[in-house]
């Protein structure tokens, strides 16, 4: 099956708040969860990308298509933007904050931040994500980044063996606890590669 890549387009922000939505594995709904009357998680991150909030916006992703469903994205952007920023703490309640405080202070520095990578379920193990990372690495390259770099829940064997397969080796563990939103153990791994091949 032949799958088409391209920048991504206001108008995929929806379908990229949802495939960002299933990559987080929680992390969105836990962040997002009644903070907006009326809205939900998916549609206030849709929000924001539409309305291109830099670094999470849709102009920092690729999407991979099925004729004309998109069915893969991935998001990146300088390492640098990956922190809590004031317009973050005057956003979320500081008690959802503090529980990413390790999260957010870890990064591989002068790096380009993998920050989500989301296939929809039913085309997934035919070879988008490693194309989304090899784009990615593309892109770091063309940006003059020597690494990318990402964060993974260390108990996602699955993305692990995708990573490791990849050439990401584990730079250092990263302390987040589990919730009712989030159904993962251990914490995350903070993860970096060559962006060259």
């Amino acid at each position: 099956m032949t799958f088409t890549y391209r920048p991504a387009e206001k108008k995929d922000s929806m379908r990229l708040a949802e495939l960002i939505n299933i990559a987080s594995d929680g992390v969105v709904a836990y962040l997002f969860h009644d903070l907006i009357p009326g809205m939900t998680p998916v549609q206030v991150v849709a929000h924001n990308l539409e309305n291109d909030n830099y670094p999470h916006s849709y102009k920092s992703a690729i999407v991979a298509e099925d004729e004309n469903n998109l069915v893969g994205m991935v998001l990146s952007y300088p390492s640098s933007y990956h922190k809590i920023t004031n317009e973050m703490r005057a956003f979320f309640p500081a008690e959802r904050l503090e529980r990413f405080e390790d999260f957010y202070s870890s990064r591989v520095e002068n790096s380009l931040f993998l920050d989500a990578l989301g296939v929809d379920a039913s085309h997934r193990r035919q070879g988008i994500g490693t194309r989304l990372v090899e784009l990615t690495k593309e892109m770091a390259q063309k940006k003059r980044y020597a690494l990318i770099s990402l964060i993974v829940f260390a108990d996602n064997s699955p993305a692990l063996a995708l990573y490791k397969f990849l050439g990401f080796e584990a730079v250092q563990e990263i302390k987040l606890e589990g919730n009712e939103f989030i159904p993962h153990l251990g914490g995350c791994v903070l993860l970096r590669c060559k962006a060259t091949t």
